[in-house]
């Protein structure tokens, strides 16, 4: 779908002050080749694709980002490409260079910002961040987002969302068990002590969803990869310790429901209907829940600590360019625009998204209400990034296997993490 200004957009812009409501979809008129005038959009039509990592159409964000845009530069399309289903971005990326029609800007879930950097298939965006470095300060950007952003000092992706761990919870089911708000003295025995304990009071209680693998972990010290990301250290004993307790969760303890328990409904519909007391949510899953209503009191609350840390994970898609790509100052002067500090402020606040910015996250705090959005900062302090390495494609699929086997009982998490240690080291040592 192109997205161009039309003239009633452009009066309807004006009666909002300077922002349209929304840009107008109609058929885009022609297309350019060959690169604009260094560092400027070139005064003829332009068409731009622009590859989303989700596969729905274009929101009224997309939409409204495009019509302020074309405000500016009137003569530039901006054609919205969702991603197919099955299959991820990346493979959709491929499947359009392939065929002679690579998009010019990408949004790409973090794991494949550094597969397609070391293929050479992201442009080197340093140049443009130092041009715009007023409006690209990396301090405006929650510090750990930046690791998916930057290699060797070179930026090629900018981050877009900011993506967190944090928990929600049941309050009304908590309070029935004389539980108050989980704070930062929390640790993980003590929450499960609690959610036992809704399961003894009410049995039509499941009790909680998996925690991701790499919380326990890495708040019982351990990690995934070393710190020169060549070697897998999930068969190290912390990491072994906090993968066997997953285990025990649904094997042992009986608080995490196995898939016979769920009975085919997935974690939202398990918790919207109480049978789920406790969820570690991220912002999407919060999102969602703002807005449905459910017959219970509910909050967030921040990560419980291990034995050695409190940690959380940043995740969330980037925006990149394509090193293909003909329209490259151009595509420059949409990414600017759409991932600048002012649209994503709007962003914000509209959509009640989580941006990697600092900036649109105090919008959004300023917007939002309802629950403790103090949680928010707390777990952004605390995240770290997962080792996104070249081939973290191949060695995620080695980890959820192995995960797997632990989770259902099949294997102790010693041997498990023995067999997954050795095939991602096998991966790290063939490049990836």
């Amino acid at each position: 779908m192109k997205y161009l200004m039309t003239r009633r957009a452009m009066l309807a812009a004006g009666a909002a002050g300077g922002y349209a409501a929304a840009s107008a979809c109609v058929p885009a008129q022609g297309s350019a080749t060959g690169p604009g005038a260094p560092g400027g959009v070139p005064d003829r039509a332009v068409v731009l694709t622009h590859l989303n990592q989700g596969t729905g159409p274009a929101g009224t964000f997309f939409e409204y980002a495009v019509g302020v845009f074309q405000q500016q530069y009137p003569q530039v399309g901006v054609e919205y490409v969702p991603n197919s289903a099955p299959g991820s971005v990346m493979e959709k990326f491929l499947a359009l260079s392939a065929a002679g029609t690579t998009p010019d800007v990408v949004v790409l879930n973090p794991q494949f910002v550094e597969p397609l950097r070391a293929r050479g298939m992201l442009a080197d965006l340093t140049p443009y961040v130092q041009r715009d470095a007023k409006t690209f300060r990396p301090e405006d950007f929650v510090e750990a987002t930046l690791v998916r952003a930057m290699r060797g000092g070179r930026w090629h992706a900018i981050p877009e969302n900011l993506g967190l761990w944090f928990l929600i919870y049941n309050t009304s089911a908590f309070q029935q068990v004389g539980a108050g708000p989980p704070d930062a003295s929390w640790t993980w025995d003590r929450l499960v002590d609690v959610v036992r304990q809704s399961m003894a009071r009410d049995t039509n209680v499941l009790g909680m969803s998996m925690p991701p693998y790499e919380l326990p972990v890495r708040a019982n010290g351990g990690d995934i990869l070393s710190k020169d990301e060549k070697r897998c250290l999930l068969d190290q004993p912390a990491a072994v310790e906090a993968i066997q307790w997953l285990g025990d969760l649904r094997q042992r303890h009986r608080v995490v429901p196995g898939p016979e328990e769920m009975g085919g409904q997935a974690v939202r519909q398990l918790f919207d209907t109480g049978r789920l007391v406790v969820h570690v949510a991220d912002p999407g899953f919060l999102s969602t829940t703002q807005r449905q209503q459910v017959n219970f009191a509910w909050d967030i609350a921040t990560l419980p600590r291990g034995d050695a840390a409190r940690v959380s994970t940043v995740k969330g898609p980037s925006v990149s360019l394509a090193s293909e790509g003909k329209e490259r100052d151009t595509a420059w002067a949409w990414v600017a625009h759409f991932m600048g500090p002012e649209m994503q402020r709007y962003r914000a606040v509209e959509t009640l998204s989580l941006t990697a910015r600092h900036s649109g996250l105090k919008a959004y705090l300023e917007t939002v209400q309802g629950f403790s959005k103090e949680v928010l900062l707390d777990v952004a302090a605390i995240a770290r990034p997962m080792p996104y390495v070249a081939g973290y494609d191949e060695m995620a699929r080695e980890i959820n296997a192995g995960l797997a086997l632990v989770y259902s009982g099949q294997q102790p998490a010693r041997t498990a993490m023995a067999e997954v240690a050795r095939k991602v080291n096998a991966i790290l040592s063939a490049g990836g």
